[in-house]
């Protein structure tokens, strides 16, 4: 359904400029309704714009993906690589322990997910990408998120020198899984771990969710290697 913007968010919007609109409107319609059914009307609408400006400032809907990809996963990435970078500063010569690792791992996807008003855009994008792979989505994986990857998949296997590398891949997978889970379910438009707990799981708490996460990656990691 096609729908203008409303509330806080139209206010927001009116002080952008054109470009700026578009990117902001085409992020919320690409989380709500994914890639494939967002479209150019819909946006347009939103942002208060022509038609035509997506073609004058993106050159077309693939290179406006891009575009939101890049702005809303660029902080992210860096930041796991710099918690890891820092993670192995501070244990140099050493290698650093499997805890500090998967810290590193969690913490930037915990916070780097929530925005101001408490909801997890960057998770729910990342689901509706998950859900229907487009070859232009996993060319931007490959590209600007498998470095850090494969980064944390060293770092795991110098850490848990016992697992096969074919185990860190199956494990570093769960344990994204697991990361995902938690922050769909703590996404204010659900508070479904919350609520499923009466309120025992204080979702709202990032330290306290970061704390869970990590001792459970641990655990994760800890387990016998399959045989």
């Amino acid at each position: 359904m096609v729908r203008k913007a409303s509330g806080s968010t139209a206010a927001r919007q009116a002080m952008m400029e054109p470009r700026e609109r578009i990117i902001a409107s085409a992020r919320d319609v690409f989380i709500e309704q994914g890639l494939d059914l967002a479209t150019v009307r819909e946006i347009t609408l939103r942002a208060e714009v022509n038609v035509a400006a997506i073609s004058y400032y993106f050159g077309s809907k693939d290179e406006l993906i891009s575009e939101v990809l890049n702005i809303m996963m660029e902080p992210y990435t860096s930041a796991r690589i710099v918690a890891l970078d820092a993670c192995e500063a501070s244990a140099a010569p050493a290698y650093p322990s499997l805890a500090k690792v998967a810290e590193a791992l969690v913490r930037p996807m915990v916070e780097f997910s929530r925005d101001a008003d408490g909801a997890r855009p960057l998770t729910r994008l990342i689901l509706q990408i998950r859900s229907r792979p487009r070859e232009m989505t996993t060319r931007f994986f490959v590209r600007r998120v498998d470095p850090a990857v494969f980064r944390f998949i060293d770092a795991f296997s110098r850490a848990v020198p016992s697992l096969t590398r074919a185990d860190i891949f199956w494990r570093y997978n769960f344990s994204i899984g697991a990361i995902m889970q938690v922050l769909i379910d703590s996404d204010h438009a659900s508070f479904r771990l919350k609520q499923l707990s009466g309120g025992l799981c204080d979702t709202d708490d990032d330290e306290q969710i970061i704390s869970q996460l990590t001792a459970y990656i641990c655990a994760g990691f800890q387990a016998p290697p399959v045989v």
